[in-house]
């Protein structure tokens, strides 16, 4: 936090001395350094999304989340991201057209803040919006062949010295691109004065939190654990149905670690093997299984008993990592009912738990204290430390370093998923998980990794940390 704070001060104060000659001679009142700042914060608010010259996973790696916050959030996702993104789009939208407020607040005029704002707005126009967006599609697509320019050229020829340079070219380029691109938006008479002793060093202090931060969030690779192969739904390379006795029978003759299975609570709390939260119903729209009793459920799909299916896993040895499925409507005391209901059966192998709903994960662990708990993440938000489970299955794309980090403070087990692609498995081994829920469990069996070689992976970070 003190360093965000430390670096917004930083920014404003570049935005100030990058004015022409004469704006930043002014002397400035306690309204408009304010008003300066006030502006400068909302500026790195709407950045957030672009990775604020890289700190946006920081911060969201470092925001507070309670068990039943990160069980909301995410089950509700869909309905907040779209939101989110549309309230997004009209808060940025709204500022590119009065993006000369800067200018015109710090300008010799003593307009009050409102008038300020209303001459922004008169100033702005449709040509000069479109110009604006224009502008930041080319800073993403700028950014985006920036980094993925020299991490082909670190596939191509690996040496340690060059990834070295390359961290160090990328946190050093990226951010001026970014910051550019700020100061040409946010007003169009801002330019940098290279004579100008304070903008080298204010901009220089600023360039070198920003690499410090950014260098700190891509690690340098770690040598790759063993990594527990957790065979997604029971299915390997598509060879059967998900979730179904067939496939567990078919792959469990590959003594694979765990296989990961879905359940669902129907209305009258038996647990069928169920990966989507609704069935389609003839003549209605999708309805939720936890809503519909087992029989209204069999009648229109074919259905197999987690019972059954925990049955036949005891019967070939193989343990399960089973994904107990949430929604709004999950009954609250299902945890508790589901662990009285399959005591026995989970106690035979060294089953484990996993869902997106602590307070369910909290009843099992009561209920069964020897049995392993872990949080499954759909967005990768928030200081996840705290949360007493187990291990952790964090969705593969957009977890960092930071995160990792954070979910790793107590040596607690880490997972990814869905890691199909070889590109996927490298990066998620070298950043130090210790396994991986895929569909291609052979093909994560006998990938090869050497750390050297294929370092070059991380660097891909950078389009987490600056997009």
């Amino acid at each position: 936090m003190i360093l965000l704070l430390i670096f917004v001060g930083m920014l404003g104060s570049v935005i100030f001395i990058s004015l022409p000659r004469g704006f930043n001679q002014l002397k400035l009142t306690s309204k408009k350094l304010i008003g300066l700042y006030l502006a400068v914060i909302w500026l790195a608010i709407l950045w957030l999304p672009l990775g604020l010259f890289g700190f946006t996973n920081f911060i969201k790696a470092a925001i507070p989340v309670s068990g039943a916050m990160f069980t909301w959030i995410t089950v509700n996702r869909q309905v907040i991201v779209i939101s989110l993104m549309i309230l997004y789009l009209l808060a940025l939208g709204l500022t590119l057209r009065i993006r000369k407020f800067l200018v015109l607040l710090l300008s010799g005029d003593e307009a009050g803040f409102i008038r300020t704002l209303k001459l922004a707005w008169r100033d702005g126009s449709f040509g000069d919006l479109v110009r604006s967006w224009l502008a930041i599609l080319e800073m993403v697509v700028a950014v985006f062949a920036i980094i993925t320019g020299i991490t082909a050229f670190n596939h191509l020829i690996s040496n340690q010295t060059i990834w070295f340079i390359s961290k160090g070219l990328i946190n050093f380029v990226v951010p001026i691109v970014e910051l550019k691109t700020m100061l040409r938006l946010f007003s169009s008479s801002i330019h940098f004065d290279w004579k100008s002793g304070r903008l080298w060093v204010f901009g220089g202090v600023s360039l070198l939190l920003t690499t410090v931060i950014g260098a700190a969030n891509v690690n340098n690779g770690r040598p790759p654990r063993p990594q527990t192969i957790i065979v997604h739904r029971g299915v390997i390379d598509h060879n059967g149905t998900g979730n179904t006795i067939a496939a567990l029978k078919k792959n469990s003759r590959f003594h694979f670690p765990y296989v990961e299975m879905d359940i669902q609570e129907t209305k009258d709390h038996h647990f069928i093997c169920a990966h989507d939260d609704t069935v389609s119903i003839p003549h209605k729209r999708p309805q939720e299984i936890n809503t519909l009793s087992l029989k209204t459920v069999k009648k229109y799909h074919h259905v197999e008993l987690f019972g059954d299916y925990l049955k036949i896993a005891n019967r070939l040895h193989q343990p399960l990592i089973i994904e107990l499925k949430v929604t709004n409507q999950s009954d609250k005391q299902m945890g508790t009912r589901f662990a009285d209901q399959y005591r026995a059966g989970l106690q035979r192998l060294p089953h484990r738990v996993h869902s997106i709903g602590y307070a369910y994960l909290r009843q099992i662990k009561r209920q069964l204290p020897h049995t392993q708990i872990g949080l499954v993440t759909m967005l990768n938000f928030g200081d996840m430390s705290k949360l007493n489970v187990n291990f952790y299955t964090l969705e593969h794309y957009t977890v960092s370093n930071y995160l990792i980090r954070s979910a790793d403070i107590d040596q607690r087990q880490i997972y990814t998923w869905t890691d199909n692609s070889r590109l996927g498995m490298f990066r998620s081994a070298i950043m130090g998980v210790n396994g991986q829920v895929t569909d291609q469990a052979q093909k994560l069996a006998h990938l090869k990794i050497n750390l050297d070689r294929d370092r070059w992976v991380l660097l891909l970070n950078y389009l987490l940390d600056y997009l």
